[in-house]
Order: C-alpha cells, then sequence, then structure tokens
C-alpha cells in the first residue's frame, strides 16, 4: 500500500470581517420585515389585495366626504351637509380596521410557526421578548398609520375651512392628542389581539377565523346582555363586546357623551387592563414556541 504525502489546500477560508450590529439593529430588521408583510410589500399582487383594500376602506371614505364638502358644502345651507366628528368616524372605521387585524397580523406569525424558524431567531442574541416585541411593533405601526390619517385629513379640512385658521388652531389644538391617543388605543388593542390568537396557529386563515369569531361573538353576547338585561353584570358583560367598548372609549376620549350602560372612562379603563393581560399571554405563548 502506497503512501501520498498529504496536501494542504487554501480554499479562501477566512473570518467575518464586516460590520458587527446590536440588538437594536436586529430588533429594526424584524420590525421592517414585518411592515412589509403587512403591506404585502414584495409581494405578488394577490399579497396585496387584502391590506390595502381594507386600509383603504378606513381612509377612502373621509376623503370623499372631504371633497364632497369642498364642492357641495359652499353652495348649500351649512347644516344640510355635516362631516362626521372625530369620535364619530370610528363607528365606521372600527370594522375595517378590525378586519384588517384579523385577515394580515396572523401574516407575521404564522408562516414562522409552521416553517419551524422561530428557534432560528434565537439561535443568534435575539430574545423571544425582542421577536414578539418587533413583529408587534410593525404591525400597530401600520394599524396606527390606519387609525390616524383619516383624523389627520379630517382636522387639515377642518383647519383650511375655517374662517380664520390661526383662532381654530389655538382653540382646537387638543383634538390632536386626542385622536392620537384614539388611535394608539385602537390599534394597540387590535394588534395585541390578533397576534395572541395567531400564535395558537399555524395557518393563516385559522387564526383570521378565530380572530373574527372572538370579535364578532363577543360583540353579540355584548349585545344581548345590553339589550336584554339590566344590572351591573349586565354592564360588565356587555364590555366583552370589543369594538363597541374601543367605540365608546374613544368617544369618551373626544368628550362625546354618550347615553351608555357603562361609561366610555370605565370602557377604557377594561381594554387598557384587558391589553396588558393579552400582552403578557403573547409574550409567554413566544416564549414556550422558541424554546420548544
Amino acid at each position: 500500500m502506497s503512501s501520498r504525502p498529504a496536501e494542504v489546500f487554501d480554499l479562501g477560508y477566512h473570518g467575518y470581517d464586516g460590520e458587527r450590529v446590536g440588538r437594536w439593529a436586529r430588533r429594526d430588521a424584524i420590525w421592517r420585515d414585518g411592515i412589509r408583510i403587512s403591506l404585502g410589500l414584495g409581494r405578488g399582487v394577490g399579497a396585496k389585495v387584502a391590506p390595502w383594500l381594507l386600509l383603504a376602506l378606513a381612509l377612502v371614505p373621509m376623503v370623499v366626504l372631504v371633497v364632497v364638502a369642498a364642492f357641495v358644502g359652499p353652495a348649500t345651507d351649512p347644516d344640510d351637509f355635516e362631516l362626521p366628528s372625530y369620535g364619530d368616524y370610528y363607528e365606521w372605521a372600527m370594522v375595517p380596521l378590525a378586519l384588517f387585524a384579523a385577515v394580515v397580523a396572523p401574516l407575521l406569525i404564522c408562516p414562522d410557526r409552521r416553517d419551524r424558524v422561530l428557534s432560528l431567531y434565537a439561535a443568534r442574541p435575539i430574545t423571544p421578548l425582542d421577536y414578539v416585541g418587533a413583529r408587534w411593533a410593525a404591525f400597530a405601526t401600520v394599524a396606527l398609520g390606519a387609525a390616524w390619517a383619516p383624523e389627520i385629513v379630517l382636522f387639515a379640512w377642518n383647519v383650511l375651512d375655517a374662517e380664520h385658521p390661526g383662532s381654530f388652531l389655538r382653540e382646537s389644538w387638543d383634538v390632536v392628542p386626542r385622536f392620537l391617543a384614539a388611535g394608539a388605543l385602537v390599534a394597540g388593542v387590535l394588534t395585541t389581539l390578533a397576534l395572541l390568537v395567531a400564535s395558537f396557529a399555524t395557518r393563516r386563515a385559522y387564526a383570521s377565523v378565530a380572530m373574527l369569531a372572538v370579535i364578532f361573538i363577543g360583540e353579540a353576547v355584548g349585545g344581548i346582555a345590553e339589550e336584554n338585561f339590566s344590572g351591573g353584570a349586565a354592564d360588565a358583560v356587555s364590555l366583552v363586546g370589543l369594538l363597541q367598548a374601543l367605540t365608546d372609549a374613544v368617544h369618551w376620549l373626544f368628550g362625546d357623551e354618550l347615553d351608555r350602560p357603562v361609561s366610555g372612562g370605565i370602557a377604557l379603563l377594561w381594554l387598557l387592563g384587558l391589553s396588558l393581560v393579552l400582552a403578557a399571554w403573547l409574550v409567554r405563548r413566544t416564549n414556550r414556541l422558541v424554546r420548544g
């Protein structure tokens, strides 16, 4: 048996000498990826239809109303055509925003679960909290834009239509923090609920159906309790109608007076407490999923 001399080949392997980024850069990458997923960017036309259609349903009606006011308003009695208030518009926009959360938010978690790639995130210095926090922030960013855009359009029109814009701004400046808070409440609650529901499914369709069931069954139960029963217990059960509770809280933030069994302030406290519980549950679920 002949022996052959050993040979060493230089294959050109060398260590990584590029930029090394920290955890915030990794969080930012997950956040930006989540925004692209939420808007269907970088994907086919079919992936863009649902998110952009639902976003349009939340925004376009306000734009149309403002355009109508611009062309029809000067030629008619002001009492014949009146734009909705900031709080009233949420009564329309709440449904498309909820549908957007139900249909689109699962895309940020369900594919990662189905493809079993959550553990790959943990292979780098990314914690489960980093992952779910970045995903939450990504969808909340898009939802905030959808909730704020119609209110910004309405406020801008009111300023331009005012006889003295400067005086209007001085007298109505407090509307801005109110609609910012209202949009943050709606986006935060819907984002947290949608991602928590999605954490229990590997298929986007199942998560969407479950989210819609939670919302609309809750609305039905809350409506039955409100219409057919009275007393403190019935009032408490009526709060499971999430969209109605959000609408009441939004009206309260704008200072609107409503004849409701539960005040908007109580609805706001309930929603904030519920969001904290759901957020803690979501973090716990993500820890279990990432760590197997």
